[in-house]
């Protein structure tokens, strides 16, 4: 089966997802993470229609409802609490949803056969021949397939092998992240001040989960007073839920993040091996759209794999497929952080009238046409037409 086998490096919510779409396409799936248990790790995620839609076309988008919050609209509003703007969620045919990080791999985990997942195993380094791909292990093991794909995150080892392009770009600013037992409504706010933004997300049975972004170094520590000490020193005075929210949640448990972003590139993929998510295109979370591209990539890989024997070639058509959509979140991913992040009265009252002029029709109409789009019935096969008179045909 070694010729239909594909090798996913990284158990995160690209490579789970990878591994359910191969297997749904008919292929034989290894699964390997580096990390011996996948923990509860993370905090809030939000899945908009177009993430759902690919969950879908798996057969596992009701288990993820199940345990989240269907939202009915995102709000901005000021550090007072006066509303920006506001985007109604029940715009389309299928729900935005928030749930907990560990409950999304929950189920995408369930989703794929114990004997296909091998946790505590360590990338080495990954070679592609004319037949196979072989990943090689710190444990020693070496295992070859039909081709592999690494969605081994941020700082993928895959990718350092494939593109080498060193390190992930620092923006200028750091994230903290939290969950705690306040009672969740069904509304997703996003809350700005002078440089210091505050997301209050509502995340089913498990309460409310919350991220703050503040412009910092990158090495900057908050060892002197701990995290929750000093984000309600710079919170205390905002409107609620947020000073509660903060208050509530275990010190220990808080994770911070210093926030990166790659420069888009076209070329993902080096033979018999390709890169997914985070270690393809990595973005700031702003436009909430990092687990969703990596789920949208997922399904398109596996429809190429599947539609194209060559590996090369089908990666090739991947990467044709998916640059243009996931070049678009990076870079306004990254000006919406840079915007977000203004720090002066006279730019945050500037961002004010931005936000407000983003919730017009014309926006509105924007965002419908980005999450109606749909992984798991795009063509995969570039047409080819015809002109009236003429000897030779054309690509679209």
């Amino acid at each position: 089966m070694k010729e239909r086998k594909i090798l996913i490096i990284g158990a995160g919510i690209g490579g789970l997802t990878a591994g359910i779409a191969l297997r749904r396409a008919g292929f034989q799936v290894e699964v390997f993470e580096r990390a011996r248990e996948l923990r509860e790790v993370g905090a809030g995620i939000a899945l908009s229609p177009n993430a759902m839609r690919a969950l879908n076309s798996l057969g596992v988008m009701q288990p993820v409802v199940d345990r989240s919050t269907v939202l009915e609209a995102v709000v901005s509003c000021k550090s007072t609490g006066e509303m920006i703007a506001s985007l109604s969620a029940k715009l389309t045919d299928l729900p935005s949803v928030c749930l907990h990080r560990a409950e999304l791999q929950k189920v995408l985990s369930s989703a794929i056969p114990p004997g296909c997942l091998h946790l505590g195993e360590e990338l080495v380094g990954i070679q592609s021949s004319v037949h196979e791909v072989t990943a090689h292990f710190a444990s020693g093991k070496s295992v070859s397939g039909h081709a592999a794909i690494g969605a081994d995150g941020l700082r993928s080892r895959v990718r350092a092998e494939l593109i080498g392009d060193g390190k992930p770009i620092y923006r200028g600013y750091q994230c903290w992240r939290g969950v705690c037992s306040h009672p969740a409504g069904n509304v997703l706010t996003e809350s700005f001040g002078l440089g210091l933004r505050m997301g209050v997300v509502p995340i089913g049975p498990r309460g409310t989960a919350w991220w703050c972004t503040a412009n910092e170094s990158e090495s900057a520590s908050d060892a002197s007073e701990g995290p929750r000490a000093k984000l309600l020193r710079w919170f205390r005075n905002w409107h609620q839920p947020i000073p509660a929210v903060i208050a509530g949640t275990d010190p220990s448990a808080i994770i911070k993040t210093a926030i990166y972003d790659r420069a888009p590139v076209k070329r993902w993929s080096n033979d018999r091996c390709a890169l997914l998510g985070d270690a393809a295109h990595p973005a700031t979370p702003n436009m909430g759209q990092g687990g969703c591209m990596a789920i949208e990539d997922a399904v398109v890989v596996a429809r190429c794999l599947s539609d194209c024997d060559n590996p090369a070639a089908a990666f090739r058509t991947y990467e044709r497929l998916r640059y243009p959509r996931t070049a678009t979140v990076t870079k306004i991913s990254r000006y919406y952080g840079s915007v977000g992040q203004w720090q002066r009265p006279l730019a945050a009252w500037f961002r004010e009238r931005l936000l407000r002029l983003g919730s017009g029709q014309a926006a509105i109409n924007g965002y419908l046409k980005f999450v109606n789009y749909d992984s798991s019935t795009i063509a995969i096969t570039k047409k080819r037409r015809r002109f009236p008179g003429a000897a030779r045909t054309f690509d679209n």
